[in-house]
């Protein structure tokens, strides 16, 4: 990888603030842990200083974050827990420290076990750098249905991971519309110098608040509850389906959960997740709906025990 590719100043500017992130920290020490990082392609024992200053300005304008240095000469990002958990650049940041990490801790690659993510993190620092500077990507995509690519001129809105995939979400000119890529069916991506500007009213919280995962579908939210019964039940508690999940009645056996949202297949598949834990109670249509269901699976069940 050339020492003035995208992804590789990337992984640095990630090495580069996940090392400020842990201090404060002299500079002397930002060199001593430079030249043991595996991210040093360049193979020095410092980090030169107009380099140092020049990855200062960038990473600042990337995270949107303040790199401070108090009167010892230490470099440190004032409130850097808070950073890292408040929004997607932290959680995008610790993913991508934690993937820098594991380079630099060999050893550990066979005590750490991951579930299977679909690939396309490559394409990350490229979207994100497009995201920083609001530049249009041409993006080769290719969905399951289609036998060949197609390419989309996209202005890119948020990046979104659900169920171990990382999804683009983006307005593409030539589908005049918004558009999710998921990165995993991504074949190629070419940044441009062509502006955008994102719309004002675009929230991107604002517009999953309403779902589970990444479908996006027209109907209104409603109302769905459900009983959880044991052990099931702490689960879901401290791992909520959606953030609109309360706990409105608790039992000795059982907990009733209620969600406001709009019940799209992803969440749909999480109620069906639980098995015979879970019991939906309304609204009416999902009740029917889980009954077909069970009476199905309970048929096919009853034809194999006849075989």
């Amino acid at each position: 990888m050339r020492k003035s590719s995208t992804p590789y100043l990337f992984k640095c500017y990630i090495w580069f603030v996940n090392t400020i992130a842990s201090g404060p920290i002299s500079r002397e020490a930002i060199d001593e842990k430079w030249a043991r990082a595996s991210v040093n392609d360049y193979q020095t024992d410092a980090i030169p200083e107009s380099t140092f200053h020049r990855w200062r300005n960038t990473v600042e304008e990337l995270f949107d974050i303040e790199i401070l240095c108090n009167a010892q000469g230490e470099y440190y990002i004032e409130n850097a827990d808070q950073f890292r958990r408040a929004d997607m650049r932290g959680r995008v940041l610790n993913l991508l420290s934690f993937n820098n990490m594991l380079k630099d801790c060999q050893d550990l690659r066979k005590q750490i076990i991951f579930e299977p993510v679909a690939p396309g993190e490559e394409y990350l620092p490229a979207i994100i750098e497009a995201m920083r500077d609001k530049h249009v990507l041409q993006v080769s995509y290719q969905n399951f249905e289609q036998a060949e690519p197609c390419t989309h001129s996209v202005e890119s809105y948020c990046l979104k991971m659900s169920r171990q995939r990382w999804y683009l979400i983006a307005y593409s000119r030539d589908r005049k519309g918004i558009r999710h890529f998921a990165l995993d069916r991504v074949v190629c991506i070419q940044p441009t110098q062509d502006p955008y500007t994102i719309p004002e009213d675009f929230d991107a919280e604002e517009y999953f608040k309403n779902v589970c995962g990444v479908t996006i579908l027209k109907d209104k939210p409603e109302e769905i509850i459900v009983s959880v019964s044991e052990p099931q039940v702490e689960y879901i508690r401290t791992l909520p389906l959606h953030h609109s999940q309360k706990e409105i009645e608790t039992h000795e056996k059982y907990s009733v959960f209620s969600y406001y949202l709009i019940p799209n297949e992803e969440f749909m598949r999480e109620l069906r997740a639980c098995g015979v834990y879970l019991v939906v109670r309304s609204p009416d249509w999902i009740v029917q709906e889980f009954r077909a269901d069970n009476k199905l699976l309970y048929n096919i069940y009853k034809e194999i025990s006849q075989e």
